[in-house]
């Protein structure tokens, strides 16, 4: 009886982790496809300028991103969150008050992301499935609470640095020379001081259209394919 209970202990330890693991949410940089099909995105939105002259920008050109929301800012500013769902743009988690995730605990994850899932749902009963951890920093503990909450984490392939300051025509190139069939594009839409994104947009849209390449946003990128 005793060799019995020690044998199922250790199976019981065995499988722990393997359950565990089934809970681990997915992360994606990107989503190979054969239509060059790319997704756009934008973190730390809203801001009360570049938001809505980025929302412009894309309804000029008829096409569709994925804005990474932090939720105190959409809390300060939920008429751009709603505008954003309501020219059919994918709105996504950056968490509630733009953490460091790595060094939270479980719980503190949780607060992290529930509070802005739970904003959103209060302000427009939409509740995101996505989630981008700041700086795209991330560790087993957010893949398991992520996947606890039924998210997947999502980073991306070209990094235009926008945040830096990165002159226009350096964005524009990176973009331009890295950007390939199921790539997914980093920009922010929040950006103290001047921000070269917008006019960043203007040029590399049009030339990534005319190359062949459609705009859509992650879920559409990653999901509908599946």
């Amino acid at each position: 009886m005793r060799r019995l209970i020690i044998s199922l202990i250790l199976i019981s330890l065995i499988l722990l982790p393997l359950r565990a693991d089934e809970q681990m949410a997915d992360v994606y940089f990107s989503y190979e496809n054969e239509d060059k099909r790319i997704a756009l995105t934008f973190d730390d939105s809203p801001h009360y300028k570049y938001t809505a002259e980025i929302l412009d920008i894309l309804d000029e050109y008829n096409i569709k991103a994925t804005f990474f929301v932090v939720g105190q800012l959409a809390e300060k500013y939920p008429e751009l969150i709603l505008r954003e769902l309501a020219e059919g743009h994918e709105v996504a988690s950056h968490t509630w008050s733009h953490a460091h995730l790595t060094m939270l605990s479980d719980k503190s994850l949780e607060d992290e992301i529930y509070a802005t899932e739970e904003l959103l749902y209060e302000l427009a009963e939409y509740r995101p499935t996505l989630l981008r951890p700041p700086e795209g920093k991330y560790g087993d503990n957010l893949l398991r609470v992520a996947g606890k909450l039924d998210y997947e984490v999502i980073l991306w392939t070209v990094d235009t640095r926008d945040w830096a300051h990165t002159p226009t025509e350096t964005i524009v190139n990176t973009v331009l020379e890295n950007t390939e069939s199921g790539s997914i594009i980093l920009c922010h839409d929040f950006i103290g001081g001047e921000s070269p994104t917008p006019a960043a947009l203007r040029e590399f849209i049009p030339k990534l259209i005319e190359n062949g390449y459609e705009f859509v946003t992650v879920s559409d990128l990653i999901f509908s394919a599946e």
